[in-house]
């Protein structure tokens, strides 16, 4: 039996980790033993417990965990007995708080009420909407509509954070929780960050609440994100906060930052932004979507031709695949560190 100790204060944070790697072991349940919280895992993770205080028990026995019933076993079952052919049904959903996302084939319209009433029964959501044709304009505005339920109002909490939104006005991308919470453990004590594409807080709100910068700024252009991003300064109750509304090349200020985040697939259309951002010496954290055959080779020499055009060399990339995005198109990232280069 391999049995992780976590401190209490840690352990939200390390079963997200756990999770996400699919190393939580179902079959024992976790427990709580004085200050620690004891959770039962598979094999050992690929990130460093010590970051966490975390340690194996050796002497623990954990009580075993009463199978759970497959949710998709009781979707199937219930959308047989609805007379929707099996091969319709979404195999995969996304779930924002207590929303549940699901994209339908055509073949599947005619049934789409009645899959959102039972996949919204089955899986306890108050409301499930249809992803018509993902995120849309400068504003990164969601097209979707409501197949069951009322009210697209909710709160999301992930790794410890809370995210309030309207999953039908802003856009929220579930699949990307390792590379939210990563960031927070990569940005050194006092630290000021400039956060060009802020949306609701997707990065700016883990910065703030389990890392430990001096200051964030956060830009953004969507008055509706804005307006939640300020809500959520609030409920998680962060200070170290500068919300700036509008098109980031307006309001981001000049020769402040060490760290600038570029967390939009345009990312290329505002590295000159993010270099004028930083204040010296740096590391910007760049996204883009990008065809798999050429990752890491064309993004590499995207940033080193811009850090030159700016009078900047690059000391280092570290770059990864985030997620796959389409058929031969992946979300992959990079950590550029530059410092000034000598003009002549």
């Amino acid at each position: 039996m391999r049995v992780l100790a976590v401190p209490h204060e840690q352990a939200a944070n390390v079963l997200k980790r756990l999770s996400t790697q699919g190393l939580v072991d179902p079959s024992l349940r976790i427990a709580k033993r004085g200050h620690e919280v004891l959770i039962p895992v598979l094999r050992e993770p690929s990130f460093s417990m010590t970051d966490f205080a975390a340690r194996w028990e050796t002497e623990a026995r954990l009580a075993p965990r009463a199978p759970r019933r497959d949710p998709r076993r009781t979707l199937h079952e219930r959308l047989q007995s609805s007379g929707i052919p099996a091969d319709l049904a979404p195999r995969r959903w996304k779930r924002i708080g207590d929303v549940v996302v699901l994209r339908l084939r055509p073949a599947a319209q005619e049934y789409a009420k009645e899959i959102g009433r039972i996949y919204g029964s089955v899986l306890g959501a108050q409301t499930v909407l249809e992803d018509r044709s993902g995120i849309h304009g400068p504003l990164r505005t969601p097209d979707v509509r409501v197949l069951w339920g009322d009210g697209t109002k909710t709160v999301h909490v992930e790794a410890g954070v809370r995210y309030a939104l309207d999953v039908a006005q802003v856009m929220f991308s579930a699949g990307n929780i390792e590379e939210r919470t990563a960031i927070a453990r990569r940005i050194r004590p006092g630290a000021v960050v400039a956060d060009l594409f802020a949306g609701i807080g997707y990065f700016t709100l883990p910065i703030a609440a389990r890392g430990r910068a001096e200051r964030i700024y956060a830009c953004e252009l969507n008055p509706t994100s804005y307006a939640y991003l300020v809500r959520n300064l609030r409920l998680n109750r962060v200070t170290n906060v500068v919300p700036l509304q509008g098109d980031c090349r307006q309001v981001m200020p000049r020769g402040v930052a060490d760290w600038v985040i570029l967390g939009h697939f345009d990312a290329r259309e505002y590295l000159d932004v993010a270099f004028r951002a930083l204040r010296g010496q740096g590391t910007i954290v760049y996204h883009e979507l990008g065809p798999k055959e050429q990752f890491p080779d064309a993004m590499t020499r995207r940033l080193a031709a811009a850090a030159r055009a700016h009078w900047m060399q690059v000391a280092s990339i570290r770059t990864r695949i985030v997620k796959s995005y389409a058929p031969g198109i992946v979300h992959a990232a990079a950590d550029v560190e530059v410092r000034p280069q000598a003009r002549p």
